[in-house]
């Protein structure tokens, strides 16, 4: 592939909708990230709005805490954005090696804060704040990356298949595993489940399963910090309060707040200033959230209500728990984006899809039905962006989509998962048969068709497949044969 203007050196990524490489822009002998658009898929334009998007929000957005976009461009069959290479690493990275300091912590909490700050004026909200997506320059400055799941609040409508469901569960927001709009206030949750990990270099809730994270995140009390952090306690309780309405109201009171903190630490606070700290007892136009009411004091009763609330919640967790065992299912921890990685060499068994109409597992509390399905559908969803079709086991689209309709067997959300499972090896398939791969091609349609066997794509791609895996001989007699 040529692309005008860049030299490609490497490919440096590669997932369902688009490839990285990292090139030269010649014109200025400068390195750059080209992201291309992957276009032979069936929901093209669906891809291409998407790829679009991404380009317009991080060309809108001028910060220099934000990736910095050089160019749009088309070549040949393939659209493209050009964009600043890092080489840094990123901030998952960091924690890995060591947890920081609270002045190292606090200091890339305000300048990611100041970056999403200014995409929220703009209408644009993130929703998928997370360590792997905070890279830094050679120099040290972080920088906030990968918009492609950035939903400006301005547009009609969501350009991404998986609604609201987006982000990583390890730091999604509870607003974001239930329906209805998502706004500022998801990526502040995510940002303080971050400074938690930069302090303790250990992620707030851990479970064996993905759903019992999930439904940590939505019901579980906010995670306290280890002593000698306790001053950072009500800020991070601002930040991850289960309800956004008593969240930070935006990036803008979160800045306004540490630089609150910093007053405290320089001067060396004594006793009485660090009480200043706790959000029951700052001025209202201090602590800025969603249920402050200007000229009225927040009372330290209201404090003690919301933390007793919080501990009350945490027994919903007991509720998935039993779900779980009940299913007899262990999901594994969620991985990073990646295209399918099932060995096409080793013949998959999938297990049966429940038939519409037979008996569903018996569970004896309609609630608990409800929210693990509803966790269940998450997980499908988002293994289904990530081409996690049928594998790894027991954390792939599949996988989800059959727990469902075990459940459920009239489940036709599950059942449409199941024909778009089927619709993404198409898409594989079609990428392997380009590039003459026949036999992994095959593989993928083969997969697919056991999946959904009326799916004209991959029935169509069968034939392709097998047409071009002949031999000119074999083809040649064939000819003759039917003269």
């Amino acid at each position: 592939m040529e692309i005008s203007g860049y030299r490609i050196e490497k490919t440096i990524g590669e997932g369902g909708m688009a490839t990285a490489y990292l090139a030269v822009q010649e014109s200025l002998g400068r390195l750059a990230v080209l992201k291309v658009l992957n276009t032979n898929t069936t929901d093209t334009k669906e891809h291409i709005e998407r790829f679009l998007n991404e380009a317009r929000i991080i060309a809108s957005l001028n910060h220099p805490n934000i990736i910095t976009i050089y160019d749009i461009g088309i070549a040949e069959d393939f659209m493209f954005i050009s964009m600043e290479y890092v080489e840094g690493g990123d901030l998952r990275s960091r924690i890995r090696q060591h947890p920081l300091s609270p002045k190292e912590a606090l200091d890339l909490l305000k300048k990611i804060c100041s970056g999403l700050d200014a995409a929220h004026k703009k209408g644009i909200v993130h929703r998928d704040v997370k360590p792997a997506n905070i890279l830094f320059r050679k120099g040290g400055e972080p920088l906030l990356t990968d918009f492609g799941i950035a939903k400006q609040l301005t547009m009609d409508q969501d350009l991404t298949s998986t609604g609201v469901f987006l982000g990583s569960p390890n730091y999604m927001a509870p607003e974001q595993a239930e329906d209805g709009p998502i706004d500022g206030r998801a990526d502040i949750y995510a940002l303080g489940v971050i400074f938690y990990e930069m302090l303790t270099g250990q992620k707030p809730y851990q479970a064996d399963s993905v759903i019992e994270v999930i439904v940590q995140h939505k019901q579980a009390p906010v995670p306290m910090l280890p002593k000698e952090y306790q001053l950072y306690q009500p800020l991070l309780n601002l930040m991850m309060a289960k309800n956004r309405k008593n969240r930070f109201r935006d990036a803008s009171s979160v800045l306004h707040y540490i630089h609150h903190l910093e007053q405290l630490e320089a001067s060396k606070a004594s006793s009485t200033e660090r009480a200043a700290a706790d959000p029951a007892l700052m001025p209202a136009d201090k602590v800025l959230t969603s249920h402050t009411i200007p000229g009225r004091k927040s009372g330290r009763w209201q404090t003690r209500i919301l933390l007793a609330l919080l501990v009350l919640s945490a027994t919903g967790f007991v509720v998935v728990s039993y779900m779980n065992a009940k299913l007899n299912e262990e999901l594994s921890a969620l991985n990073t984006v990646q295209a399918e990685t099932a060995n096409l060499d080793e013949k998959i068994v999938l297990a049966p899809v429940p038939a519409p109409g037979s008996k569903p597992i018996l569970v004896k509390n309609p609630n608990e039905v409800a929210e693990v399905t509803k966790a269940l559908g998450w997980l499908a969803r988002k293994s289904l962006e990530e081409y996690r079709l049928t594998a790894p086991p027991k954390d792939n689209a599949y996988y989800y989509y059959v727990r469902m309709l075990e459940i459920n067997p009239n489940d036709q959300s599950a059942r449409q998962g199941l024909r778009n499972i089927a619709e993404k090896f198409a898409f594989l398939a079609e990428k392997e048969l380009a590039r003459k791969n026949y036999e992994k091609a095959l593989g993928y349609i083969n997969l697919g068709l056991e999946i959904n066997p009326d799916n004209k794509n991959l029935q169509e791609l069968k034939r392709l497949t097998t047409t071009s895996q002949e031999s000119l001989f074999d083809s040649l007699k064939k000819m003759f044969r039917s003269s």
